[in-house]
């Protein structure tokens, strides 16, 4: 049987979940898929890329995160740095889908695709969770794609997911902004939103070498924390902290956008610090829609 094309499996995948998608522009439901565009009920019409990915956006939005950024990314995620927060969401995720076979689960600003990659890989989760991705950046799908799945990915705007109310039972989102209207209207009734924060120390070797480039040289998450609390009900939380080895420090550097604004100057001098060690330090809470 021959391989199917990434584009041939992309159109499936939008055939067989069209009656969750919606139009951006209109909020009509998408009514065909064509050979490389998907159209709603008013026509609009919007690209299939033959990397693997749909773009939902009309107009692409200028990002910090390029292309160099998510390939030292997925470099951090192959030294198995982030391997205990990986393992964590996926135990999270397949708690709170025990109880249906056909789950449905979104990752905002998923970027190069590695927490959703793992999901997938687990094949307990995979036989009871439909998964997709979206980011607003093309670069970070571009390697999101390039593995061989049934993972739904599209370019998409966080402030106006192209999702009908109430489809999903699990929104990941895992160190990006959160949109809470959003997130509350596409969830279903009692889903749930895993979101990753940092904690004061994530990074801080990096932040003290350029505190005096940043705006600011310390970090507290408690306004992020008491916007989650103001639109769901925390039901489970979980910090994760340790001290990792460097195998790469370039990588490490030009993965975060703490050095989004210094020059090649500025970075190739913080490649050169002698910094043995990086403090991971992160903030997991689980909220449950319905908060009274």
């Amino acid at each position: 049987m021959r391989k199917l094309k990434k584009i041939e499996v992309l159109r499936e995948l939008l055939n067989e979940n069209i009656s969750i998608l919606r139009c951006p522009v209109c909020k009509k439901s998408i009514k065909s898929i064509k050979e490389s565009s998907v159209l709603c009920e008013n026509n609009h019409c919007f690209n299939i890329s033959k990397k693997g990915y749909v773009n939902l956006v009309k107009n692409n939005a200028k990002t910090i995160y390029d292309k160099k950024l998510f390939e030292s990314r997925s470099k951090i995620y192959e030294y198995g740095i982030y391997d205990e927060l990986s393992k964590e969401i996926m135990d999270i995720v397949d708690k709170y889908t025990s109880k249906k076979n056909a789950n449905f689960v979104l990752d905002v600003g998923c970027g190069e695709g590695y927490y959703l990659n793992q999901l997938y890989s687990d094949e307990k989760i995979n036989s009871k969770c439909k998964l997709f991705g979206i980011d607003i950046s093309r670069e970070g799908l571009s390697l999101a794609t390039r593995y061989e799945n049934s993972i739904l990915w599209s370019v998409s705007d966080l402030s106006n997911l192209p999702f009908e109310n109430g489809k999903f039972d699990i929104i990941i989102d895992i160190l990006s902004p959160s949109n809470y209207s959003e997130f509350t209207r596409v969830l279903n009734k009692g889903g749930v939103v895993i979101k990753v924060i940092p904690d004061e120390h994530y990074l801080k070797e990096i932040r003290s070498k350029i505190k005096d480039k940043i705006k600011k040289d310390t970090y507290s998450n408690k306004n992020v924390i008491n916007s989650f609390k103001d639109n769901l009900e925390i039901v489970y939380d979980k910090r994760i902290t340790y001290k990792t080895n460097i195998y790469n420090l370039e990588d490490f550097i030009k993965m975060t956008p703490l050095t989004s604004g210094l020059s090649k100057e500025q970075i190739n001098e913080l490649t050169k610090c002698d910094i043995e060690n990086i403090t991971i330090d992160l903030k997991i809470i689980v909220g449950k829609v319905g908060k009274s």
